[in-house]
């Protein structure tokens, strides 16, 4: 701040609004403009929109703001996955790969994303749709799309052919050659039926099975089995190579001797049953025994089936004294070959008491 001198010679500070008067006159105000030209201003401009004067948010949008951005759900759900994948395949369509060839029908469906779904796209009647896109107020619907329900239905009942019966003139027994054992029991049972008397006679004449055709079918088995087997002296025929060199042939071996025991012991022949048990037995025991102890699997079994045939045969079987004695003593002969002989022993003593 310049000092002024004061006539006294004094010399005074000026204040700093001093000069603030010769200054006036640069400043220029706008008068206020009447209320009707406001107004008129107003009219002139242009409108604004309704929610701009009223910044408070609708109670939709303040539900949109509370709730917030949508999050993926914790647990995996195949319609939301399935929603969200047709959504985004909705814009994005397979592009044909060869225009020169013959494409399939476009249709108008959405692309599915895997691609099980877009190979059936080819054929046009098993075109998989979701329940949502198709229009069931369509009558043709069901002729367009095959709509059926995922549980399977039952299979149709085969119709069963009725059996030709032929005038055959040559032998009886040549003709019987061809038929099954099927087919003789029903043309048995048919004649019987219709002629109660011959029933009688048929079971007087009925024979004891015969055995031989069982016991060459368990020989050739057997055969295979020493077939199999290394003819080399220095190689061992015991061992785990030998063995996996003819499982095979043990495995057919035990299938042909239970299944022929089961034929037996549902025909009800009990002392058959008994006679099979005691030949059977002699071929089971020809069979070699392995190394491995794992490998005399079939073996045991063998020995078991062929027990229970023989225990359910002494069961449901009325036999004399002399043929269980004749049992026992057998019996007592292949304790060493299974120890589970003891138990047709303790049932045929049992038996033998009561007489």
């Amino acid at each position: 701040m310049e000092g002024m001198v004061t006539p006294e010679g004094g010399r005074r500070t000026r204040a700093a609004l001093a000069e603030i008067p010769a200054r006036l006159g640069r400043l220029r105000v706008t008068p206020l403009q009447p209320l009707q030209a406001l107004t008129n201003a107003r009219d002139h401009s242009p409108p604004l929109p309704a929610g701009y004067l009223s910044p408070a948010p609708s109670p939709d949008e303040m539900l949109i703001q509370q709730r917030g951005r949508k999050r993926l759900p914790v647990t995996w759900s195949p319609d939301i996955e399935m929603k969200r994948n047709s959504s985004f395949h909705s814009t994005v369509r397979t592009p044909p790969k060869n225009p020169g060839r013959l494409s399939p029908p476009k249709l108008g469906v959405t692309l599915r994303s895997t691609p099980r779904k877009r190979l059936l796209l080819g054929d046009v009647e098993r075109v998989p749709l979701t329940p949502e896109k198709i229009d069931f107020s369509d009558i043709s619907t069901p002729k367009k799309f095959k709509i059926t329900s995922p549980i399977k239905s039952t299979p149709p009942v085969k119709r069963s052919r009725t059996e030709k019966t032929l005038d055959y003139k040559g032998p009886i027994d040549v003709a019987l050659k061809g038929l099954s054992p099927t087919q003789l029991i029903n043309m048995i049972k048919t004649i019987t039926y219709k002629h109660p008397g011959i029933e009688d006679e048929i079971r007087k004449e009925m024979p004891l099975p015969d055995l031989s055709p069982l016991e060459e079918r368990l020989n050739y088995l057997k055969s295979n089995i020493f077939k199999g087997l290394p003819t080399s002296r220095l190689t061992s025929k015991t061992d785990s190579p030998a063995y996996s060199r003819v499982s095979t042939h043990l495995a057919a071996f035990k299938k042909c001797l239970v299944e022929q025991g089961k034929v037996l012991v549902e025909s009800q022949h009990w002392e058959s049953v008994v006679q099979y048990v005691f030949l059977a037995w002699s071929y089971v025991r020809a069979t070699p025994v392995w190394d491995h102890q794992a490998h005399n699997a079939h073996r045991k079994q063998c020995f078991r089936s062929l027990l229970n045939f023989c225990l359910t045969a002494l069961k449901k079987g009325c036999f004399d004294k002399d043929l269980l004695v004749d049992v026992q003593d057998k019996l007592h002969g292949f304790v060493s070959d299974s120890e589970e002989v003891h138990t047709c022993l303790k049932h045929v003593q049992g038996m033998l008491q009561e007489y």
